[in-house]
């Protein structure tokens, strides 16, 4: 049976089990519909060509509809310690664990309760087809919303446990700022390395009038786990959305996120950091339109490839025939840091209007030789000289992140990464 035929006999055994408060089930069949329609992407598609697809041949897409106690108590041994001052929220399979997370409901003027995916999620085009699948099977939703003025700091924790041979997770997250609201979001997605576990995340953000979204995403799932995940994002007059990535984990992972600048002087500042290794692919497909004036996009991206691992990323900016004044910069960079190593970055335009100020750049190659014997002519060893390297190559995008125990948490893991230790190497890189 191929992957399509899965889905679809896993939705049939499953939808009328799912909850009709989180999807209404005739929006839920009308978007496993659109995904039999164009069928599941395959790297002949122009923006999934990077993508390692090969997982979905033996993956199961049904949820799991309870959390068991074994499943919480594998989540418990994994936590990360928590972030000062924020509150957390964890879910576990796709499925909140009120036992490890904070108690939901209203402080400080945001609330954090169980929510709905808005149908629309399913419908912006092929590139959402993951997105759709969401929709179709995501059996709960974790909803933020921050009311005028209001402002907060929360952490949501998203491990995953369960085989993918057995069930899909589909981590789902709504935010809601409000006019003139602050938000901190951190969001972590973590996973066990003993299973090949299978997440379709989906993020689904409305940002108000002058408000203020600053959203920290890190992904360190097991070394066996296949990874998708959506997201959106809607920006209206003045709003600022700061969006901070950085990816290490996963065999494979693929990130399509579409960000609409609706609303004059709306503003992203969007960071992706990747370092992968051995047999890794991450994939990246990022759309960003400015369907208004005035409207700005920085954006940068630093992706190391090492062993036999390959990095891509897409950055796709829109300029719409009324975004006059608007303004988008893309610096895109890849480190190919083994011989077997694969890096494409490719940053796209589109501009339909006039006085409008669009300029990028992109990268790719090994690291500086010249560089690197300097540092060897000085006593240091090699492995520690190259770390030094690829440690210089991120540092300015992890520098951004204003959370001191996240920031060093990402430090350390980034160290582990690069030389296989942990404190003194991030003491000797930082």
């Amino acid at each position: 049976m191929n992957a399509l035929a899965r889905l679809t006999a896993d939705h049939a055994a499953i939808v009328d089990s799912l909850p009709a408060g989180v999807v209404a089930r005739d929006a839920r069949r009308a978007a496993l519909a659109g995904v039999e329609k164009h069928g599941l992407p395959v790297n002949r598609d122009e923006n999934w060509r990077y993508a390692n697809l090969r997982p979905l041949e033996s993956l199961r897409f049904a949820p799991p509809l309870a959390l068991t106690p074994d499943a919480i108590e594998r989540a418990r041994a994994i936590l990360p310690p928590p972030l000062p001052g924020f509150d957390r929220y964890v879910v576990v399979d796709g499925l909140y664990a009120s036992a490890l997370s904070a108690a939901p409901g209203l402080a400080a003027g945001v609330r954090v309760e169980p929510g709905a995916l808005d149908p629309a999620f399913a419908a912006d085009g092929v590139d959402h087809r993951f997105g759709a699948l969401a929709v179709a099977f995501a059996p709960e939703v974790l909803s933020v919303t921050a009311d005028s003025g209001a402002g907060r700091d929360i952490e949501v924790l998203c491990v995953a446990t369960a085989p993918g041979t057995a069930h899909g997770a589909y981590p789902a997250l709504t935010v809601r700022a409000a006019p003139g609201s602050r938000l901190r979001l951190v969001e972590r997605h973590i996973g066990i390395d003993a299973e090949p576990t299978f997440t379709n995340g989906a993020v689904d953000l409305a940002i108000g009038r002058d408000a203020e979204v600053r959203h920290v995403r890190l992904q360190q799932l097991g070394a066996q786990a296949t990874h998708v995940e959506t997201l959106r994002a809607t920006i209206a007059t003045g709003g600022h959305y700061c969006l901070d990535e950085v990816a290490l984990g996963a065999a494979s992972s693929r990130t399509t996120w579409h960000a609409r600048l609706a609303e004059r002087g709306a503003r992203i500042t969007y960071a992706r950091s990747v370092a992968i290794d051995d047999t890794q692919v991450n994939d990246t497909y990022a759309a960003i339109e400015h369907a208004a004036p005035d409207t700005g996009t920085v954006e940068d991206f630093r992706g190391i490839a090492a062993g036999r691992a390959r990095v891509a990323f897409n950055g796709h900016i829109l300029m719409r025939p009324g975004a006059a004044r608007s303004a988008s910069r893309q610096s895109l960079k890849g480190l190919l840091a083994g011989p077997g190593t694969e890096v494409d970055v490719r940053p796209q335009l589109e501009i339909y209007t006039d006085d409008v100020k669009a300029s990028h750049g992109a990268t790719a190659g090994k690291l500086d030789e010249q560089m690197l014997f300097y540092l060897l002519s000085r006593g240091i060893d090699p492995r520690t000289a190259r770390s030094l390297l690829k440690w210089a190559f991120l540092t300015e995008l992890v520098a951004r992140i204003a959370i001191p125990a996240l920031r060093g948490e990402i430090e350390r893991a980034f160290a582990r990464r690069f030389t296989g230790e942990d404190a003194v190497v991030t003491q000797e890189l930082a």
